[in-house]
């Protein structure tokens, strides 16, 4: 009778005693984990939201349409930065301008840089422009620029390459339409044509 007595004195203080035992370990490994170092927390970068947001950039863009004369353009690039205060105005990297075949043939022209204006429909192309149409010019010139909804653009600087006659040089070179839809070249300031005659 008195070992049941004690027996149940022991189950009653254990089941005070343990549960403080295992409140002050758990206590004491707060206490005795090791502290965060503020200083030595992985950096983390400042990023300016702002400055993000105007470096909004476009993967591999793609402008259509059709001129008022039935032309039809497509306009591509690998990458395009649009003007934060009007997204309509968008910086290009390398870009491909197509103008679907018609009466004055098919022509597609790259360069390395322009600039487009999707609500005016102008468009400007730096660096290295290159054109080749389908009527066998392949010519080449610093900058072109005009507009795509009449389709009127023009290289204001000097143009060099090949045509169906021969080698050929200017000060400057027009391609527009008419109001039939055909496309043609026009070239001035000072054209020089190195004539080839056609194999027999």
């Amino acid at each position: 009778m008195a070992s049941d007595r004690a027996h149940t004195r022991i189950v009653r203080g254990a089941k005070v005693v343990l549960p403080l035992m295992a409140l002050a370990i758990l206590s004491l490994l707060f206490l005795l984990a090791r502290r965060v170092d503020p200083a030595g927390a992985i950096p983390i970068g400042e990023v300016d939201v702002s400055e993000r947001a105007r470096d909004l950039q476009l993967t591999m863009p793609r402008v259509s349409g059709v001129s008022s004369e039935g032309t039809v353009y497509q306009l591509t690039s690998d990458a395009a930065r649009p003007d934060p205060s009007d997204p309509r105005r968008m910086t290009l990297g390398p870009l491909r301008l197509d103008l679907g075949d018609g009466p004055g043939g098919a022509a597609r022209v790259t360069s390395q840089a322009g600039e487009v204006d999707t609500g005016a429909r102008r468009v400007v192309l730096d660096g290295d422009v290159r054109m080749d149409t389908t009527t066998g010019y392949a010519l080449r010139t610093g900058r072109l620029e005009g507009t795509l909804g009449q389709l009127d653009v023009i290289a204001p600087g000097e143009v060099r390459g090949a045509g169906p006659l021969g080698d050929l040089r200017a000060g400057a070179m027009r391609l527009r339409e008419d109001a039939e839809g055909r496309r043609t070249l026009v070239f001035s300031r000072g054209v020089e044509l190195v004539y080839t005659p056609p194999e027999p």
